[in-house]
């Protein structure tokens, strides 16, 4: 993968992850208002849904030019960024074990995109 792939397919995981925040949000939104209707889950909702789109239409043109089984390896950074961020924005916690997967998760993308 060149460079800017790896960009690409770095912005595509990090796009999901915003995501998946979003419904996060409105989840705990739909909690507090007690209805599925809240306008400000719906919005949560309704953008999350927008972030999809276009992560997904960003994925689909990267894989124009890189193959499948070296792009998705990127995914596996969602396992990493949201829990990290859900600890910022959400205060959830990051156990031990939690940082040792992440870890091996780190690992596992380094070695598949440098001797895969």
């Amino acid at each position: 993968m060149t460079s800017l792939q790896i960009i690409w397919a770095l912005a595509c995981a990090f796009i999901i992850a915003s995501g998946q925040l979003l419904f996060k949000k409105a989840g705990l939104e739909i909690q507090a208002a007690g209805t599925w209707f809240s306008p400000k889950a719906l919005t949560m909702v309704f953008l999350a849904l927008v972030i999809y789109a276009v992560a997904t239409l960003l994925w689909i043109n990267l894989l124009r030019f890189v193959s499948l089984n070296k792009a998705y390896t990127f995914m596996a950074l969602c396992f990493v960024i949201v829990p990290i961020a859900s600890h910022f924005a959400f205060r959830e916690t990051i156990t031990t074990g939690y940082v040792a997967g992440t870890a091996l998760v780190v690992l596992g993308l380094i070695v598949t995109t440098r001797f895969g």
